[in-house]
């Protein structure tokens, strides 16, 4: 009866290594999507980024341009429509350009968020591959274990039955 019980205990640790294995390999897949996902997020913020400063740059240009505008307006007849419907075509793309500008300054404040939020789940995910790990190893030792004491056990039986023949016989004998 007690060798069944340690069959059974043997089978269901076996069960629970399978379980675990599959939870690692799980593990291991989502370890592997995260860190491609934080590699695309990655790409973003840096295309963000780059637009940002192309943005600064055409911002500055048009400033820069408004500026000359405003001086040949000043330098020239205040009447003169043409060069007031430049400044309020330049002034419009400006405002066109700074919306832009905070769309992406908001995109990039997205971005950073999912960066640190990947960074969060693959820091869990490698906590949980440790934890796990660690009990695949208590198992194993375990399994050792009962794996010795089992052919302990089968050793002490092979030497009763022995034992058992040997005084049967002589019992037959008398």
């Amino acid at each position: 009866m007690n060798l069944k019980n340690k069959e059974t205990q043997l089978f269901e640790s076996l069960n629970k290594l399978d379980s675990i294995a599959d939870l690692i390999k799980n593990s291991k897949e989502e370890s592997s999507y995260l860190k491609k996902l934080s590699s695309q997020l990655e790409k973003e913020k840096e295309e963000l980024n780059l637009k940002s400063k192309n943005l600064e740059q055409e911002k500055d240009s048009i400033i820069n341009e408004l500026k000359v505008f405003e001086q040949k307006l000043n330098n020239q007849d205040s009447g003169n429509r043409e060069l007031v419907n430049k400044i309020d075509l330049i002034e419009k793309e400006n405002q066109t350009i700074k919306d832009e500008l905070a769309k992406t300054e908001a995109e990039l404040e997205e971005s950073r968020y999912k960066i640190t939020e990947t960074e969060n789940i693959n820091k869990n995910l490698k906590e949980e591959v440790n934890s796990v790990q660690s009990e695949l190893h208590s198992t194993k030792e375990q399994l050792e274990q009962i794996l010795k004491n089992k052919k302990m056990f089968v050793k002490k039986i092979d030497e009763l039955s022995q034992e058992t023949d040997a005084m049967l016989g002589e019992f037959d004998k008398w």
